[in-house]
């Protein structure tokens, strides 16, 4: 009986795993602090995490004043869909995020419910996949391939936290099992679309993914192919016309692509590449490329603050890990800032031009890194204010031996169970798995962040569910015949 219904043991015990983890995690760094040299803080809640919150209370407070849906939040600078989920949490729970109106201290013991709602959705998730798979892999791979997404820890550290991870996970297994079922009817070609809009409205880069399913289900030769990819692409145009309208009713301007899409090589490549080429200190080149900017925005009659401009320049500041006058994005229109990221784009552009062989020497070696596993990452987060930090710590570099081993031994069982599937002529399913690590992991591999590994991660779980069935069957034989 146990052996039987063993999947379904792994899923809840893990799933009350993730609410203890979840428990811990509220019980210890849901705190507001002071660092050391007088910053406040809260452990769980700064940067990113910090943005989609402060933005969902911000459309929260909106909806409660009466304002319309269409015309809540503010520019969506980058991810559409996670400001959007808390402030629902908000507003269902009549929560505020910030003690008082001067928002420097964010409330405490607020958010289990949310944290219990990610995790149950992110497992039940992994329950409907396994039912998708169930009629279709040997059952023993079956357990492998579930435990891996249940108790991998790189993967499962994000469902007691705050970061948009978790929900997107739970999105792509979704999808897999819509996918990968093994008859595939016109309504589940509009769930399909559907939950791939949703996918790019969680994470804005997955917008392309939806061609990839497109030259899979093409390849495989889907029956009554026309009527199913007519269905899917008009859920998605439906569902990602959302996002198209709130920016128009909002700022008068309909688009979906948001700003990091265009800003973000700028940001994370250029100024590494581009500094070094020409021997100068990061600080000189983006004084340097904040010059430029200034002539742009007289060119182009765009006003904008200068007293805060200039103060982006001062000696006070010693932290350039991005161009800093790209805060003056926060003092002009969205239509004038939609010109400006597209400015920003064509430059960034030009300088690939310019430097093609830096360029490319910096992606293959930050292309090698992202692969790194990292299930210490929220461990970082909670214990450092910054990733930046955390980066020059003795602790950082004494995890990154734990991280080598882990890494190799988890590629290891993938790679063999690469090769079963192989022997096994699953070619359909490793088309699929090819074409999904391709989009997720070449779109990001640039930047170097393992984070961003993960999303292509999550289709290793097949890879290392045939590999442990084969060590698993191997050690057997083995046994049989000593």
């Amino acid at each position: 009986m146990i052996k039987k219904n063993r999947v379904l043991l792994v899923i809840l015990i893990s799933f009350l795993l993730s609410i203890i983890l979840s428990i811990y995690n509220i019980k210890n760094h849901d705190k507001n602090i002071i660092s050391k040299d007088g910053i406040s803080y809260h452990k769980m809640i700064k940067y990113d995490v910090y943005r989609y919150l402060s933005h969902g209370d911000e459309i929260k407070n909106q909806l409660k004043s009466g304002i319309n849906f269409f015309e809540t939040g503010r520019e969506h600078y980058t991810k559409y869909l996670p400001p959007r989920v808390m402030a629902a949490y908000y507003y269902i729970f009549d929560l505020n995020l910030f003690e008082d109106e001067s928002k420097i201290k964010i409330n405490t013991n607020i958010h289990f419910k949310y944290l219990f709602f990610q995790c149950f959705i992110y497992f039940f998730s992994v329950w409907v996949f396994y039912l998708s798979l169930s009629k279709q892999i040997n059952k023993n791979i079956i357990f492998f391939i579930i435990s891996f997404l249940c108790l991998e820890p790189t993967i499962n550290q994000y469902h007691s936290t705050f970061w948009s991870e978790s929900i997107f996970f739970s999105i792509q297994i979704l999808l897999m099992a819509l996918i990968l079922k093994k008859e595939n009817s016109i309504l589940n070609f509009g769930l399909i679309g559907f939950f791939l809009a949703i996918l790019s409205l969680q994470k804005e880069y997955s917008i392309f993914y939806i061609f990839f399913i497109f030259i899979y289900f093409i390849l495989i030769k889907e029956k009554r192919i026309f009527p199913k990819f007519t269905i899917m692409l008009l859920l998605f145009i439906l569902v990602q016309s959302i996002l198209g309208f709130n920016n128009y009713f909002r700022s008068g301007k309909f688009y979906i692509m948001t700003a990091d899409s265009k800003v973000n090589i700028f940001n994370d490549m250029v100024t590494h590449v581009v500094s070094k080429k020409l021997n100068i200190s990061h600080r000189e080149f983006v004084e340097s490329e904040g010059k430029v900017v200034l002539n742009w925005l007289n060119e182009n009659s765009i006003p904008f603050d200068a007293v805060k401009l200039k103060s982006l320049y001062s000696e006070n500041g010693n932290n350039y890990n991005a161009p800093k006058w790209l805060d003056y994005r926060d003092t002009i229109s969205e239509e004038d800032k939609i010109k400006f990221d597209n400015f920003i784009r064509q430059r960034t552009v030009e300088y690939i031009f310019d430097y093609p062989a830096e360029f490319f020497y910096r992606i293959i070696k930050n292309s090698l890194h992202i692969t790194l596993l990292n299930p210490f990452h929220i461990y970082s987060d909670h214990n450092f204010r910054s990733g930046e930090i955390y980066y020059f710590s003795d602790k950082h570099n004494e995890l990154v031996k734990y991280r080598i081993i882990y890494s190799s031994v988890l590629y290891f069982v993938c790679m063999l169970g690469l090769i079963q599937m192989i022997k096994k002529k699953e070619f359909n399913l490793l088309l699929f798995l090819s074409l999904s690590i391709i989009y997720f992991y070449g779109l990001v591999s640039w930047n170097g962040n393992t984070r961003y590994f993960i999303p292509a991660f999550i289709y290793a779980s097949l890879f290392f569910g045939y590999g442990a069935d084969k060590m698993i069957n191997f050690n057997k034989k083995k046994n049989e015949i000593e």
